[in-house]
């Protein structure tokens, strides 16, 4: 750009004048941004519009067909903490009666009790719940261990958790995740391994060779082993031979009647109960009486010898005692060659119920000919002992320790017993109704079934919300301003609509309204045809004429409310109705609502999307024109500016040389007159 003196030369404010001029050639730039703006708010009106259209269609089209809610039912528990239910369409009104017996429950099994820091050996076997089943090979460690492989494997099918019961024992439980029967837990594989956590006691459905023990005083002798016992206890037998009572400190040894050969899976099966000993205060007189030096008495000259006995004696200090822990157990033993090979199992004081000794595991292959039993304190009962071999099984493998047992839900409908394995979504018991049942009770439980009025009635709500939301702004966009003085419509140009005048969006303004209006074919025993029917009109009676023009819709929720439960048909059929008999839907409100503005809003390039898209076009055209003119208006400045510095120059070179003039010609003069 030429550098310019702002009319040294002239004495006029060049810099002034220049930008005067280019304000002037700018003035089409300010225009062209009004044009932008008005499109860019007319883009954005537009995409509010598509919003409104949007939000009418949906709610349009959930007034007809499967998504309509005229015939929806709604089920009322008269307990929902013993039992949920919920309804469908296909749900029949009335009352029902139901008592849930029984809850589906899990399986959940566990192991014995194992010390912390106990290393199990190595095993592999397979976990089977509803035909899915998990290999488990576990190398050998502590139950953690175990429980960490079994998640890591088969988590899928059932969880395991790692107990604490007491300071150093724990347990492993596996439940099912399978509800009922279906989910009971199957184990199979190494049985031995298995049985020394104590998950199994042996196979489902093996033959079992059982030697039964019945007790007998004649086949009881003391005791021949090593422990050295101080007794001061009694044994006694029921009459029946079932049962074996001792009381007391007691080791007795029961001599089989005929030696038992024990296999490797052989064990032996008693139950013992143990009641603890009574501890009894101290006695407050002596508890032993002395007997001093023999004195001679005289009384009355009769001479008298007898013993001196104090008659109070402190008693004596008893000795402080160690606490039993193994206060009872039974023992096995084991002569071959002459030589006695024993076993003492131990019982800790909790000892209560069905022992299962694994006497296999010690005495395979040897025969044994006494047991013992025996008491260190307090009184032990021993019942229904028996020798067992398992002899051939299904390869499916018992269970030892169940904590829960696989079982299904059991219902009562009417007196009949309905049996399911779940608890949640049972919904084959009542027709069209889905039950949740939550725990089990001898309290029945009402279930009534009735129409479920409030959704259809938000349904028809939210219609006409978004219909009344599309009139507010469909007005705001095409009202014109009105002025009442000359000059103030450029004032008032913006609270004009911006789509005032356009036939497209009055088209649509006018097609809703005809369809609100319109009267519609009907098939239903009460047929309803035209909207103001249903509880819903475009005003009150007596209504203003300008309320009546809007369209607006109004909602009498009373009335509306009655419509839908005296005759859904009715309804159903005025906002869709299938009018050939081609199970479509082709009439109906609702349905032409959403016919009418598919145009509007149908995927790819619609009309309002058409009508976007040109006033991005537009707002992009004005974008590149003004750009243009900046850049013309850049070369239009460098012109006047070199056009005013030519001007300059010309005019600083005219006086130049006008003062030249004038210097030599006035100089000339006056030498003349000097002559």
């Amino acid at each position: 750009m030429p550098v310019t003196m702002g009319g040294l030369a002239s004495g006029l404010d060049t810099d002034g004048i220049i930008e005067k001029l280019v304000q002037v050639e700018a003035q089409p730039i300010k225009q062209w941004s009004e044009d932008r703006e008005k499109s860019n708010r007319r883009k954005d009106a537009l995409e509010v519009l598509k919003q409104r259209l949007g939000d009418l269609n949906e709610a349009a089209k959930k007034l007809y067909g499967f998504r309509a809610s005229y015939d929806d039912k709604k089920a009322i528990s008269s307990n929902p903490a013993i039992l949920e239910a919920t309804a469908n369409k296909a749900a029949e009104k009335g009352i029902q009666k139901l008592k849930v017996k029984e809850l589906a429950s899990t399986h959940k099994i566990s192991t014995d009790k194992i010390k912390r820091d106990e290393e199990l050996p190595s095993g592999k076997f397979t976990i089977k719940v509803n035909n899915e089943s998990r290999t488990i090979k576990f190398r050998g460690g502590t139950l953690a261990s175990l429980r960490d492989v079994i998640t890591e494997e088969a988590s899928e099918i059932v969880d395991s958790v790692y107990v604490k019961t007491d300071s150093d024992n724990y347990i492993l439980s596996i439940e099912s995740k399978i509800p009922g029967r279906k989910g009971e837990i199957l184990l199979s594989g190494n049985k031995d391994f298995l049985k020394k956590t104590g998950l199994v006691k042996g196979e489902v459905g093996e033959k079992k060779e059982t030697v039964s023990i019945i007790f007998d005083r004649k086949f009881f002798t003391a005791y021949a082993g090593d422990t050295k016992i101080e007794e001061d206890g009694t044994l006694d037998v029921s009459s029946d031979g079932n049962s074996l009572n001792i009381n007391g400190t007691l080791w007795r040894e029961y001599i089989l009647p005929v030696s038992a050969e024990i296999k490797k899976d052989t064990v032996l099966e008693v139950e013992v109960n143990y009641v603890e000993e009574k501890v009894k205060e101290q006695e407050a007189i002596p508890y032993r009486v002395e007997i001093g030096p023999e004195e001679e008495l005289t009384i009355k000259g009769i001479k008298l010898q007898g013993y001196n006995v104090p008659r109070i004696r402190p008693p004596e200090e008893q000795d402080d005692k160690k606490p039993v822990t193994n206060v009872a157990g039974i023992g096995v033993v084991s002569i071959e060659n002459g030589r006695r090979v024993e076993k003492i199992y131990d019982r800790e004081k909790d000892v209560k119920g069905r022992q299962v000794l694994p006497i296999g595991a010690d005495f395979d292959g040897k025969k044994i000919s006494n047991i013992i039993f025996y008491c260190n304190k307090g009184n032990v009962k021993f019942t229904r002992a028996g020798i067992i071999t398992p002899v051939k099984g299904t390869g499916v493998l018992e269970p030892k320790n169940i904590v829960k047992n696989a079982s299904d839900a059991k219902l009562e409908l009417d007196g009949v017993e309905v049996v399911r394995d779940r608890n949640n979504n049972i919904n084959d018991v009542i027709k069209g109704v889905n039950l949740t049942l939550k725990r089990s009770s001898e309290e029945p439980v009402t279930v009534k079934i009735e129409p479920d009025i409030e959704k259809a009635v938000d349904q028809l709500n939210v219609f006409v919300k978004s219909y009344n939301n599309y009139i507010d702004y469909n007005i705001k966009l095409t009202k014109t301003a009105s002025v009442s003085k000359p000059g103030d419509f450029k004032k008032a140009k913006f609270d004009s609509g911006l789509f005032v005048g356009d036939m497209t969006l009055m088209r649509l303004e006018n097609s809703l309204k005809r369809a609100i209006g319109e009267s519609y074919p009907s098939m239903a025993k009460a047929p309803i045809k035209i909207i103001s029917q249903t509880g819903i009109s475009t005003g009150e009676i007596n209504s203003s004429w300008e309320a009546i023009k809007e369209g607006k819709l109004i909602v009498d929720d009373m009335k509306l409310s009655e419509t839908i439960e005296e005759n859904p048909e009715g309804i159903s059929e005025f906002f869709g109705s299938d009018t050939d008999g081609d199970n479509r839907i082709d009439n109906g409100m609702a349905y032409r609502i959403e016919r009418i503005l598919n145009p509007f809003l149908m995927s790819g390039r619609n009309i309002i999307v058409s009508k976007i898209n040109l006033e991005k076009d537009q707002i992009k055209s004005v974008d590149d024109r003004i750009d243009r003119h900046k850049e013309h208006l850049k070369k239009y400045e460098d012109k006047l500016r070199a056009k005013f510095a030519a001007m300059e120059k010309s005019v600083s070179e005219s006086k130049s040389q006008g003062n030249w003039l004038q210097m030599n010609l006035g100089g000339s003069g006056s030498d003349s007159k000097k002559k």
